[in-house]
């Protein structure tokens, strides 16, 4: 007896093994908060802002140090621009200061890139006086130190000009030392140097104006540190009449802010003749009768005063 089995084409039954190897329904995720403690919270928002300040603080602190060794270095840096330096090594007659001199130091007064100043070409009575002791010479010889000093004229530019003299003008101030050379000298030569008191020379520091001071620390440098200052180098009048080959000059005119006396101290008079010689004294006038003691010695006699000027002549020049 044959058994038959259910119609193989029963959706009912054709759907029983696919039931039957179904996989069970995924278990459902359910969301698990995150829990964190404040104060980790808290710490890690501050980090980043205490990591700045730590920063901040460092870099300052380096920063205020550095300004403070900066500022000790210039401070120092100062006060050591403020002090003499002394080549007491080295003498007024030394070969290699004489060629530095001429090679290096000692140039023609004229500046040919800008426009020349005017001059007034007017004489004054001293240049007047000096002619008369001259006898309206011709092609004579001059020293100046302290031309066109404070917008002043010079004492020999009408004797450069309308007489032929020719010589050395020395101006120790920068600015004055420019507007000197836009005079156009043309027969004259020119040094931006002042005339050491000593027989050797120096190197000092030009402060401000006009204030040339020998043998001092200026306090106000370290005070008011921008205040202009400039080194200038100083040499003995002996050293600069060797680099011109001067061993006669007919007129010498010194002004030194007050150094005047020690100048003239420096100068080997049995080695050169200076005839005219004419000393600004400012400052101290008692110095001046000192001054005049001095020449005197050396066979000066003090003949005028003009101003702050004291003119001595040799006594064998004849007036």
């Amino acid at each position: 007896m044959t058994v038959v089995h259910g119609d193989a084409t029963d959706p009912q039954m054709a759907q029983e093994p696919n039931r039957c190897h179904q996989m069970p329904p995924s278990p459902v995720k359910v969301p698990v908060c995150n829990l964190q403690d404040p104060g980790q919270v808290i710490t890690k928002k501050l980090l980043p802002i205490a990591g700045f300040f730590v920063a901040f603080a460092t870099v300052m602190t380096v920063l205020i140090l550095y300004m403070d060794n900066t500022a000790m270095k210039h401070h120092q840096f100062t006060l050591n621009l403020s002090k003499d330096m002394e080549l007491n090594g080295i003498s007024q007659d030394d070969t290699q200061l004489i060629i530095y001199l001429r090679e290096m130091a000692i140039s023609p007064a004229i500046e040919p890139h800008h426009k020349p100043l005017e001059s007034l070409n007017v004489m004054s009575n001293e240049t007047e006086y000096l002619l008369k002791i001259f006898n309206n010479k011709k092609n004579g010889i001059f020293v100046e130190s302290g031309a066109y000093s404070d917008g002043k004229t010079s004492k020999t530019e009408v004797l450069e000009r309308q007489y032929e003299w020719k010589g050395l003008l020395i101006q120790p101030d920068p600015r004055h030392y420019f507007n000197l050379r836009r005079h156009n000298r043309v027969r004259s030569q020119c040094i931006h140097a002042c005339l050491s008191p000593m027989p050797y020379p120096r190197e000092i520091t030009l402060h401000g104006e006009t204030d040339v001071k020998i043998n001092s620390i200026y306090s106000n440098s370290v005070d008011n540190p921008d205040w202009l200052v400039t080194r200038v180098k100083c040499f003995p009048l002996y050293s600069l009449l060797l680099a011109m080959n001067y061993k006669s000059v007919d007129f010498l005119s010194v002004e030194s802010s007050g150094t005047e006396l020690q100048v003239l101290e420096t100068i080997p008079f049995n080695k050169v003749k200076i005839e005219v010689i004419s000393v600004d004294v400012r400052e101290n006038d008692s110095e001046i009768g000192t001054i005049k003691k001095f020449l005197a010695t050396k066979n000066y006699k003090f003949m005028e005063k003009f101003n702050s000027n004291y003119m001595f002549v040799l006594n064998r020049v004849k007036i």
